[in-house]
């Protein structure tokens, strides 16, 4: 039984430092990703109180970057009622400095925020920085014993300030308990829907992430469905050859003796090479196929089960229905309400002034 993440989450308050010296894009964006992830929870349901809410904090006696009104405008509403929240959040953007050594002396600049971030994780709330902001978490004494990645062009630098750290990491992101870190800007927002996925909705961040980042998969099965302009045939192995006609063939209906001529190949023989290569029969590539074509148009559409039935290669949604629970452990109409990104039909209407 699928559950409302809008119901099931835990309330989580974000800040968002800003500061003259940070990079604005690292500010934006981290507001852009709040803002979706509170667009897919109000679309799930708009009558439920908003678990999710952020503030931009611009310390005293620093330079506002944004006017007071820009400020109020880029902060969520906050509820009417509005509870301790049960999870907290401080993200520290990326920061502009000539040089390493220009990194501690623009932290030390603020002492109010370097005092802010170590009450903060004291207090159990979790901390993102992006890129050169890692001086912030630095500065507090938070990287000690952290496994992490640093900008190549400061790395020499953190290392040597926090010599007990381990800046061996490989990975964009990483991630040392309450801290979550990002090596670069870009990739700021991936950070974040991270975060979200710890610490407030699973199924929230995993929407975002499909906004938000690039989906190789999600971005050619929507090009072919619209454009119906499938790859030529290459002469490349018989399996590849059929798991490509498969793939361009999703709502077929399925033809071993067929496939294997494409393949040029025996069916015994393709049965044999398919099962070697990818571990599975054609039939049930296909039917993995057709589940992800399925998952897509689920999110993406408001087409009934049995128009997705059809386009996915069967012939009447009871079958569908069954073939694709046995695949994901539930039914499409769930998957469809915990992923939608569309509103519902009845929400369409929009009122207008007589």
């Amino acid at each position: 039984m699928m559950t409302d993440s809008a119901t099931a989450s835990p309330s989580l308050h974000v800040e968002v430092l800003s500061l003259p010296e940070a990079m604005p894009g690292t500010v934006f964006s981290a507001i852009d990703v709040l803002q979706l992830a509170a667009l897919v929870l109000k679309l799930r349901n708009r009558h439920v109180t908003p678990s999710l809410t952020w503030s931009v904090w611009v310390p005293q006696a620093s330079p506002a970057m944004l006017t007071p009104a820009a400020l109020a405008q880029l902060s969520s509403e906050p509820p009417l009622l509005a509870p301790v929240p049960e999870r907290t959040l401080l993200v520290v953007p990326a920061v502009y400095a000539a040089n390493a050594l220009e990194l501690p002396a623009l932290a030390q600049k603020y002492p109010d925020v370097l005092a802010r971030i170590a009450a903060h994780v004291q207090q159990g709330g979790a901390l993102a920085v992006c890129a050169t902001g890692l001086i912030f978490a630095a500065e507090t004494g938070l990287l000690q014993q952290a496994r992490l990645d640093a900008h190549w062009a400061f790395k020499s630098f953190f290392m040597r300030v926090v010599p007990q750290a381990d800046f061996s990491a490989s990975e964009a992101i990483s991630v040392n308990g309450r801290l979550y870190s990002c090596v670069v800007p870009p990739a700021q927002s991936e950070m974040l829907i991270r975060v979200l996925h710890d610490c407030f909705d699973e199924e929230v961040a995993q929407s975002c992430a499909r906004l938000l980042l690039f989906q190789p998969e999600r971005q050619q099965m929507h090009s072919q469905q619209l454009s119906q302009q499938w790859l030529s045939r290459t002469a490349d192995s018989p399996v590849f050859r059929a798991k490509q006609w498969l793939e361009m063939h999703v709502e077929q209906p399925y033809d071993l003796q067929e496939l294997a001529a494409v393949a040029s190949s025996s069916e015994r023989t393709l049965l044999r090479h398919f099962r070697t290569v990818l571990g599975m029969s054609p039939l049930d590539y296909l039917h993995e196929l057709r589940v992800q074509r399925a998952k897509v148009m689920l999110e993406i559409s408001i087409n009934s089960l049995q128009t997705i039935a059809h386009a996915c290669g069967y012939a009447n949604a009871s079958t569908f229905s069954k073939l694709f629970r046995r695949a994901t452990g539930i039914s499409p109409g769930e998957y469809r309400q915990a992923h939608t990104l569309r509103t519902k039909r009845s929400r369409w209407r929009v009122e207008t002034e007589r």
